[in-house]
């Protein structure tokens, strides 16, 4: 199976916000902010450039609009109208594991916002591909959290 893990570039202790656009292959509210470290911000996006074997560390702020008791990330990869077939790994899964400033699961407070935290690792069976890639947090009832598409080139 083909594995193009998230999203952008890491240049140590540098974190951007991004301009994500919104979902085509799926639906949902964008996020508030996305910050993604060594990926600079671009009118309109630039994909951004991640080696292989780099890590990506990525914040991802959103308001919570209903309670729930989980969240479920996924990740969808793109070559042109192509869907890769993918999973994020299963510890990456639960959502709830990588909510940041001590907030965890049962979410409840309405209108709270919440950042999430995804790092990880870049891989692909080869290089100067450009992907695009959807990321989603779906609550307990299965609808989404927030979701949203980027770019990004593997060298």
């Amino acid at each position: 199976m083909y594995k193009f893990l998230f999203l952008l570039a890491l240049i140590p202790g540098v974190a951007f916000a991004l301009n994500p656009a919104p979902c085509t292959f799926h639906t949902g509210p964008l996020p508030v902010e996305v910050r993604v470290v060594g990926c600079p911000p671009t009118v309109p996006q630039q994909p951004c450039i991640v080696p292989i074997g780099s890590m990506v560390d990525s914040e991802i702020d959103f308001i919570l609009e209903r309670p729930t008791t989980t969240l479920k990330a996924s990740l969808d990869m793109f070559l042109g109208n192509f869907r890769i077939p993918w999973n994020l790994p299963a510890e990456q899964e639960d959502a709830c594991q990588d909510l940041m400033n001590g907030v965890s699961c049962p979410l409840v407070g309405v209108g709270e916002r919440i950042i999430y935290n995804l790092v990880t690792e870049v891989s692909a069976p080869f290089a100067g591909v450009t992907v695009d890639m959807e990321l989603m947090l779906t609550d307990d009832q299965g609808q989404a959290v927030f979701c949203y598409r980027s770019q990004a080139t593997v060298v």
